[in-house]
């Protein structure tokens, strides 16, 4: 989703939540709890064999490493944007009215789970910065105060860095400074993935691998739907200065590592057959060096595990 679109209301939700999902055949569990979206629903799976459970409305939901924990982007109806948080067990949620204005989105957990990265619209100077919000105080601040008009924030493997970028640039922010420490060439890093400001990115626990998604050329044309570009996944490892493409014939977006870092999961879905509209997204789990995807569960989006 674009910085600076909306979504343009709630996608329908069936009654029959049961019957949404298919887990993995032959008994098979999730040995990690999971966060989802599924239109403005969220949902978590904990422990094992646990069904899907709806925990909020929302979108962006991202859980907490220790997995008790989902933030995500509450909407008010009135079409404000703001951070919230909601436990998994008790779905009492968190609310943060220390952060200003009335666009924030798009939360993600700092590696010890005590901080929360967004991006966040500041009003005075009419543009979009990095935010950050320390959750037992709740404090809020803007990072790299320099850096206006920055999208697609995601944090360093140990905490002590954000990311973000500006379609051309990608820079790396001190935390406890609040500065720019780094900045590389964004093209670089994409490859053959075209820049957008909804660009996702995730880092591997051991900070050694990067996943994202963006927009390629669908040369075969097979999503007749997206103006002939086809979301794909991407491989960069940023001590190698490489990037590649993730293999498979799926439309895929949103990675999430899985714990260990060679395995993750992502949204995605076929190419429709002629003449049909375009199937809603599923989940999928993917290891690194294998093109094959193993759906998890049908009808999902924006997926993210805990560590």
């Amino acid at each position: 989703m674009s910085a600076a679109t909306f979504p343009s209301g709630p996608s329908r939700i069936s009654v029959a939540i049961g019957a949404l999902f298919l887990l993995l055949a032959a008994g098979a569990a999730f040995a990690f709890p999971l966060a989802f979206s599924r239109g403005d629903a969220i949902f978590f799976v904990g422990a094992e064999g646990e069904k899907p459970r709806l925990v909020a409305r929302g979108y962006d939901p991202e859980i907490s490493p220790d997995g008790r924990l989902v933030a995500f982007t509450l909407y008010s109806e009135q079409g404000d944007r703001q951070i919230a948080v909601v436990d998994a067990t008790s779905k009492e949620r968190r609310l943060f009215p220390s952060v200003p204005g009335k666009n924030s989105y798009g939360p993600r957990w700092s590696p010890d789970g005590r901080a929360l990265l967004f991006s966040h619209w500041d009003e005075k100077e009419s543009e979009w910065f990095l935010a950050l919000l320390l959750l037992d105080e709740g404090t809020f601040r803007l990072l790299g105060p320099e850096c206006k008009g920055f999208y697609s924030p995601f944090w360093s493997a140990d905490g002590k860095s954000v990311y973000g970028q500006d379609l051309e640039k990608l820079c790396r922010i001190d935390v406890g400074e609040g500065r720019v420490v780094e900045t590389l060439d964004l093209a670089a890093v994409l490859g053959e993935a075209m820049a957008s400001s909804a660009l996702h990115v995730t880092v591997s626990p051991d900070g050694t691998k990067w996943l994202f998604d963006g927009d390629v050329e669908d040369s075969g044309r097979r999503f007749k739907s997206h103006d002939g570009l086809l979301s794909a996944l991407f491989l960069h490892v940023p001590a190698e200065g490489t990037t590649r493409r993730l293999g498979g014939d799926l439309w895929a977006a949103h990675p999430a590592w899985l714990p260990g870092g060679e395995a993750f999961l992502f949204a995605g879905y076929e190419a429709p057959a002629s003449g049909t509209d375009q199937p809603l997204p599923a989940l999928y789990r993917q290891v690194l060096g294998d093109d094959r995807a193993t759906l998890l569960i049908a009808e999902g989006g924006a997926p993210s595990s805990a560590r």
